[in-house]
């Protein structure tokens, strides 16, 4: 049992292909830093594997990774571009599918979030304040595996930091951290917003929500809208909290 118990604590990732046969098995997934920066492809390395002849099939299968951490929210395909062997590790460049979702929200695994999430041991409340642009979506992205899609909230009263809003991205970083603290989940768009609204509010009790600095913050939301964002500026978010919050801009 003990011999079981350690199998599973190593085995951290399971690959498998479109029919869901398990190919391979390994204890740890490096993201790699990509040179090609197109394409959505980048490297991999899968170290500790179960296997010493793994077999991928180039371009044609689409494979899956899952974890068993995260409770089951790291999950991924690909398809398989080039592959280098070394005696420790299988080094892997994968294009990552655009199929890759999360329980009806925008989510996605956004490479980086594994290092991010590895790093942090003494990570600053509000470290997205010095991230670039949509760099803060790895930050988002590790917030949700790291704590998933919140059901509850039990605060009357949430305070939103709006010196803290740089960007339209640092927006759903500083939404998480007023709703749920460090690594809090909001969403990444307003969509998201709208349907995690749904499920923490209620018809005859709405949230207080203090918006500080809101101008400043409302500035700098639509100064950077994402190309074809327009149905996401600082009007269309505010719009979508006053339906299901009190909120009081300062």
């Amino acid at each position: 049992m003990n011999i079981l118990q350690d199998e599973a604590m190593r085995t951290k990732y399971e690959i498998r292909d479109s029919s869901e046969q398990l190919i391979f098995s390994c204890s740890d997934l490096i993201e790699c830093y990509s040179f090609l920066g197109t394409n959505n492809n980048y490297w991999f390395a899968f170290t500790g594997i179960s296997e010493q002849n793994v077999h991928l099939i180039m371009n044609e299968e689409t494979y899956s990774i899952k974890s068993n951490q995260f409770s089951g929210r790291f999950y991924c395909k690909f398809t398989v571009k080039k592959i280098i062997k070394s005696s420790d590790a299988l080094y892997v460049c994968l294009s990552l599918s655009s199929e890759t979702y999360s329980e009806m929200y925008s989510e996605t695994y956004k490479v980086g979030a594994l290092s991010f999430l590895q790093a942090v041991n003494n990570i600053e409340e509000k470290i997205w304040l010095d991230m670039k642009g949509n760099l803060k979506l790895i930050y988002i992205s590790a917030s949700y595996l790291k704590n998933g899609i919140p059901r509850t909230l039990e605060k009357d009263t949430v305070v939103i930091e709006g010196k803290c809003i740089q960007d339209y991205y640092a927006f759903f970083c500083e939404l998480g951290h007023a709703f749920f603290g460090k690594f809090g989940y909001m969403g990444s768009c307003i969509d998201d917003v709208s349907k995690l609204m749904e499920d923490l509010c209620s018809e005859d009790k709405k949230i207080n929500v203090i918006w500080k600095d809101s101008d400043l913050s409302f500035k700098a939301i639509d100064n950077s809208l994402p190309q074809g964002y327009d149905m996401s500026s600082s009007g269309f978010i505010l719009m979508t909290l006053e339906e299901y919050c009190n909120v009081i801009l300062e």
